[in-house]
């Protein structure tokens, strides 16, 4: 069959329009993400660190994509039960996980049976902070050090409590590498999240306690409550008068949690990508940076590659401190 020149063209026009059509569907989907509110996941109550961040983040990211992010606190299992919210939520980025490494990763290393894998049902968005670990003690506690406290509980057999953010938690994990690398037991009480853990210890029901600088150092700051040690290899710079757990003789005793967003795998990576940057901008904002630099909080914006890198990394580190510590939940 001949075409004459007119049906040609017509052709050639219907070509370029259905072209040009392709290409802006696509970037309007990548650009519209997201089209309607976003269920932001939290694994832990209101009123610690993770809380803390996540109502700063969630007003940047308003702020940044239109639409609103809302929190919903879903405490429970050590993350497990919100993390099961967003692994059988629909893959379009609008239900996402921001929590600690446990319902994140770690989670796998510690229960036998889980309803999701970490693994293949979670696309990661961003690492967005580090919260370095406080050793804390109640005031009317007789130490001073970690040295101290090792003595303190190996004179008190069965008698000395640690509360902890829930089993399997950083504080948790931290407190039970410290036992096993002094060689000495306590006793753990865990409670649903920061807050409350805190709650018990200012009021004396527990004795000592791993909690993030984020809501213990406010703590610290008003006599409340007295800090024997950070669990990282420098001493902070929010708090350099503090030792390092390694200063008293621990070596190499290092237990840095973090936090990050994911989201249902098989999310478009268009809108991954844009979420994963709109995090990056807010998180480097100066002001963001001004309220979290005194507490010793390290916020960083990363992509989706960089931070599924520093996952596959710490799930080899913590697995040798989970064995270490002998620490499974049921």
């Amino acid at each position: 069959m001949v075409l004459r020149p007119f049906k040609m063209r017509r052709r050639y026009l219907a070509i370029c329009a259905a072209l040009a059509l392709t290409g802006l569907s696509a970037g309007a989907i990548a650009q519209a993400y997201p089209t309607k509110p976003v269920r932001l996941i939290l694994t832990n109550p209101p009123g610690g660190t993770v809380d803390t961040l996540a109502r700063v983040l969630a007003d940047e990211l308003t702020r940044a994509l239109g639409q609103p992010f809302v929190i919903e606190n879903r405490p429970g299992a050590n993350g497990a039960l919100g993390g099961e919210l967003v692994a059988t939520s629909p893959p379009d980025g609008h239900t996402i996980l921001f929590g600690p490494p446990g319902p994140i990763a770690l989670n796998r290393l510690l229960y036998q049976k889980m309803p999701y894998d970490p693994a293949t049902v979670f696309a990661p968005v961003s690492w967005v902070a580090n919260a370095p670990l406080l050793l804390v003690a109640h005031p009317a506690v007789p130490v001073q050090s970690v040295a101290e406290l090792i003595e303190y509980v190996r004179s008190r057999p069965g008698q000395v409590a640690y509360a902890s953010q829930g089993n399997g938690s950083s504080g948790h994990l931290a407190m039970e590498l410290l036992s096993s690398m002094a060689g000495i037991s306590m006793i753990h009480i865990p409670y649903r999240g920061s807050a409350p853990a805190l709650t018990d210890l200012i009021g004396g029901r527990v004795q000592f306690m791993f909690d993030n600088t984020t809501s213990s150092l406010p703590q610290v700051a008003r006599g409340a409550l007295k800090a024997l040690a950070v669990a990282e290899r420098e001493r902070l710079k929010a708090a350099p008068n503090i030792p390092t757990v390694q200063e008293s003789g621990l070596r190499d005793f290092e237990a840095t949690p973090w936090f990050g967003v994911v989201t249902r795998a098989g999310t478009p990576r268009e809108s991954i990508d844009r979420l994963s940057a709109a995090i990056a901008q807010a998180v480097n904002r100066p002001e963001v940076q001004a309220r979290f630099a005194p507490l010793g909080v390290e916020l960083r914006g990363t992509t989706p590659a960089a931070f599924a890198a520093h996952i596959a990394s710490e799930l080899v580190k913590w697995e040798r401190i989970v064995k270490l510590s002998g620490a499974k939940l049921d």
